[in-house]
């Protein structure tokens, strides 16, 4: 018994004539049996040459048809292109194609829509085998993670058809909140969410680890509080409760502990490639201002445990979630959306001292009664020069940002902290990052920039990069005061550290002992 084989373009009408007429002799007659090889053009040369390298065979148009023989084996017969195939058909078979030309190239368009569909289902087909790309995320019980876990199961941060394994961990006595957490996101039935599993150890879910993100971890302890009497009237006392925590070395140096642990496990297990955010609690409500997390810690304490395996410029701490509060505050007074506030940096110690420097900052879509200028939405101006009071932004602006907004927020939801994390995320992998927007701030290892000291953790500006990277913004022109502020917060990022080193505090001290302490204002952490 013998087998018949065409191969052909999928938009050749010829192939497609005797496609059918090949189908009819299948449909007629028992024994004839058929295979159908079908090449788009882009892969047709390779196929010829196949043929040519397999069987000796020279043909480059399509179609191509040859006859096997099935039971004795041996080398194929080639019959010949389209021609003669309906010759040899006509004269062993006594039939014909009647087919139209029309007719021939409905049928060869029908092919190319199937050989088309044919292909995406096998390029699908291929990514779903993929091994999925892993995200971890510790703290995963954080308020942030009601946001930003569903946007992480169901946008990629990576490449757009990339699937994503997601890893939640929190403290074991969040364990069943974890759990409904799991099933919640289970039930979003994401297409790009390949497996969600809620871990309580780590190690195995750090193994081929592209993204670690961490949340609010080892909060704060209150240790008590005491009620002060504010007001008395006949009937009512009125009281004021001053919630106590525990020492802020005591906090460090839990964190340094449990960040060591952890870093230890990222050592060992992840590979060289991997990306850890270090996003911690913005302690942007009254129930949090006084535990911000210390990201610039925590940072160091990774940049510490984890070398040589991981490179610095791959572990960062998130400075957005601030950002987006000063936008937010500077919006409000200049009468504008917080959208159309740019470029604002943040220097310092983000959860201790930080300095808020606008020099660079441009305001749109300032239409107010009070501006001369009125344009389109591509025009901007200098933020300071757009100021309706100098006074406010000197003296009232950072009090107002940390303490005065922070008090109205009674329950911090975490909305604007996800939607920092996601920013910057989306940032650093796809370099999607608003066209307006120059300049961000983010935490990381310095290479003495600005007076930094080489390898102190510290909130710099920072652009993006083409490769998806985060360079320092190294011409800021610095004036006299803003240095005097920055070398405050380097001050301040050096004592947190103390706790685990008091050396670069001291090196630090020494060189400086000329420069008197400013008036610290802009610290975020009010110790109790």
């Amino acid at each position: 018994m013998s087998k018949f084989v065409i191969a052909g373009i999928c938009d050749c009408p010829y192939f497609a004539r005797i496609e059918l007429l090949a189908d009819k002799l299948v449909q007629d007659l028992p024994n004839f049996k058929l295979t159908k090889v079908v090449k788009q053009a882009s892969e047709w040369k390779d196929f010829t040459k196949w043929l040519e390298s397999e069987h000796g065979w020279t043909m480059d148009k399509s179609p191509i048809v040859w006859r096997e023989l099935v039971d004795q084996g041996g080398q194929g017969s080639l019959i010949g292109g389209a021609d003669d195939f309906q010759e040899y058909v006509a004269a062993y078979y006594n039939v014909y194609s009647l087919l139209t030309t029309e007719a021939m190239l409905d049928i060869a368009e029908d092919n190319t829509r199937f050989k088309q569909a044919e292909v995406a289902e096998k390029i699908e087909a291929a990514v779903q085998r993929v091994t999925p790309s892993k995200i971890v995320v510790v703290g995963a019980c954080s308020k942030a993670a009601t946001y930003l876990l569903p946007y992480l199961a169901t946008h990629s941060i990576f490449d757009p058809k990339e699937r994503v394994a997601l890893h939640l961990y929190d403290d074991p006595e969040q364990a069943e909140m974890l759990r409904s957490i799991e099933e919640d996101l289970q039930d979003l039935a994401a297409p790009m969410l390949a497996e969600i599993k809620a871990v309580k150890e780590l190690a195995d879910s750090l193994s081929d680890a592209k993204q670690i993100i961490f949340l609010n971890v080892v909060p704060r302890l209150q240790i008590g509080y005491e009620e002060v009497s504010t007001s008395h009237t006949k009937t009512t006392t009125t009281t004021l409760d001053l919630r106590k925590f525990e020492a802020r070395e005591v906090w460090l140096q839990r964190r340094y502990a449990f960040f060591k642990a952890i870093g230890l496990l990222i050592k060992t297990h992840c590979p060289s490639s991997v990306r850890i955010l270090v996003t911690g609690n913005p302690g942007l409500d009254a129930d949090s201002i006084n535990s911000a997390s210390p990201v610039n810690f925590d940072v160091a304490v990774l940049h510490q445990v984890t070398a040589p395996q991981i490179p610095p410029k791959q572990i960062a701490g998130l400075v957005g979630s601030i950002e987006q509060r000063i936008k937010a505050t500077l919006a409000t007074n200049l009468r504008v959306s917080s959208h159309d506030i740019t470029d604002v940096v943040v220097w310092g110690n983000v959860g201790g001292k930080i300095f808020i420097d606008l020099s660079r900052s441009r305001v749109y879509r300032r239409r107010a009664s009070d501006v001369g200028i009125v344009a389109g939405s591509w025009f901007s101006i200098p933020t300071l020069e757009a100021a309706r009071d100098l006074d406010w932004f000197n003296n009232e602006m950072q009090a107002e940002v940390f303490k005065k907004r922070t008090k109205l927020i009674t329950d911090y939801i975490g909305l604007s902290h996800a939607q920092a994390v996601i920013r910057l995320l989306n940032g650093w992998w796809n370099g999607m990052v608003d066209d307006k927007e120059r300049i961000h701030s983010l935490v990381v290892a310095s290479e003495d920039w600005y007076g930094v000291p080489r390898g102190i953790v510290f909130s710099f500006p920072v652009t993006r990069c083409p490769k998806s990277c985060w360079s320092v913004v190294e011409d800021m022109e610095i004036s006299t005061n803003a240095m005097t502020e920055i070398e405050a917060c380097i001050k301040n990022v050096l004592e947190d550290w103390a706790v685990v080193d008091s050396e670069p505090l001291r090196t630090y001290l020494e060189g400086r002992k000329d420069i008197s302490k400013p008036e610290d204002f802009t610290e975020m952490e009010s110790e109790e």
